[in-house]
């Protein structure tokens, strides 16, 4: 991590950076409900909870590619999973495609 310039840096593909960014994105309603973001569940679902709705998820997909600029291949994550944040984002880390 010398002098270079963060914008232009590749953000690692962390499990924990990954949940930090959804975290960020949709602080907001997350928080509305009263949810403490540090304490929040690893099977907490954006889904299920509202947070997002079905065409969220494509939203929140394009997002994350655009953030560590990388390509989700998400066939072999299984559907349950796709908007839990551990689970998805613990994929996303071990699957990371470059673009």
């Amino acid at each position: 991590m010398g002098l270079m310039d963060s914008t232009t840096q590749m953000k690692d593909v962390t499990p924990e950076n990954v949940r930090k960014f959804l975290l960020t994105r949709y602080s907001e309603p997350i928080t509305a409900m009263q949810l403490d973001l540090t304490e929040l569940p690893d099977d907490f679902d954006l889904l299920l909870s509202g947070v997002i709705d079905s065409f969220g998820i494509l939203e929140m997909i394009s997002a994350i590619e655009a953030e560590f600029r990388i390509e989700l291949d998400l066939a072999l994550l299984d559907a349950e999973d796709m908007t839990k944040i551990g689970p998805l984002a613990r994929y996303i880390a071990e699957n990371p495609k470059p673009r």
